[in-house]
């Protein structure tokens, strides 16, 4: 027997408890049935806070009829009215709509809470999450300095147009998805998809020390997982995949963007920009994880890098001082 079924038993028994009481040869105060009306709302609050709305009126009709039922048959026009009888008949009812309207909104609130929390929880790692849905963190507009993470896959337009279109979106699900488990493993959120690119931060809209490492940790761990994707794929017998990481670290606007009827997190500046060129930069270099000066000066452990010659950038003054982190790392 289920927990549920027990309850119903539970239900069932004080109700017809209360109806045998109800009807028991009492004197007295107690003869006024005083005590007895009040014994009904037992089994409807019972119901209520175990079943919602639906079972506790169900309860509470049962409980009105019982007890108009009774003074029906026997009615003592001296003790009692019938106006009396209806307005208990009513309070019966009053308490099952109230009690469960407000069981079945609070159910309904924790429903939408877990599904946030779910949904919010494919995104963003746990901690990051809780402190968004906290409320410690804002979402109106702030100047940040983070470390902003592009990937993209390189060759992806020729695969698209090869591939079957069912067999295209396995192939970049796999992708998105192991992508976005090393991300969140070090304390980054995915900002977007973008085609076949990944856009991510570390350091908003939570603040992170050591933003730098965590994102280099990151785009090295997605390095190792894209050889377990290449290989999953290549059991499929599809071909397998190459991308290219670019990072770079300055300050950006982080703010819920967009228009009433839609928002997302996002970031502006300067710096988005800039990783995003970074990113393209790996196809010149024949690399797949390059990273700015600005980031590798907050890494907190040595990397086995090479520098390479500065690199003129359209819209940017100075040339970039980028690095390409070594394959065997």
């Amino acid at each position: 027997m289920n927990l549920n079924a027990i309850k119903i038993g539970i239900i069932i028994f004080l109700l017809a408890a209360v109806v045998v009481i109800h009807h028991l040869p009492i004197h007295g105060f107690l003869g006024k049935h005083i005590l007895h009306r009040e014994l009904f709302f037992f089994p409807i609050v019972m119901a209520a806070l175990w079943f919602g709305l639906k079972a506790s009126l169900i309860t509470a009709v049962s409980a009105s009829i019982f007890y108009a039922q009774f003074f029906y048959h026997n009615i003592d026009s001296s003790r009692i009215s019938i106006a009396v009888v209806g307005l208990q008949v009513t309070g019966f009812n009053l308490m099952a709509l109230l009690t469960g309207w407000m069981v079945n909104r609070q159910r309904r609130q924790r429903r939408e809470r877990d599904f946030l929390n779910e949904t919010f929880g494919k995104y963003v790692s746990k901690a990051v999450r809780d402190e968004i849905l906290g409320g410690r963190v804002t979402l109106n507009g702030e100047l940040k300095e983070v470390t902003v993470l592009f990937s993209d896959l390189r060759d992806f337009t020729r695969l698209v147009e090869t591939t079957p279109p069912r067999e295209v979106v396995t192939i970049i699900n796999t992708y998105f998805k192991s992508m976005t488990e090393a991300i969140n493993a070090h304390h980054g959120l995915v900002l977007q998809f973008i085609g076949d690119e990944i856009e991510a931060v570390f350091g908003a809209p939570v603040a992170l020390e050591h933003h730098q490492q965590w994102a280099v940790d990151a785009a090295l761990e997605m390095r190792t997982r894209l050889s377990r994707v290449n290989l999953d794929l290549a059991n499929q017998g599809f071909q397998p995949l190459q991308h290219g990481i670019g990072l770079h670290t300055g300050k950006v606007v982080a703010a819920n963007i967009g228009s009433t009827q839609r928002l997302s997190y996002a970031l502006v500046g300067e710096t988005v920009n800039i990783a995003s060129r970074i990113q393209e930069l790996n196809k010149d270099f024949d690399s797949d994880i390059l990273i700015s000066a600005a980031v590798r000066q907050g890494l907190e452990r040595c990397i086995e890098m090479h520098p390479l010659p500065p690199v003129p950038v359209k819209g940017i003054l100075e040339p970039l001082n980028l690095f390409s982190i070594n394959p065997t790392t």
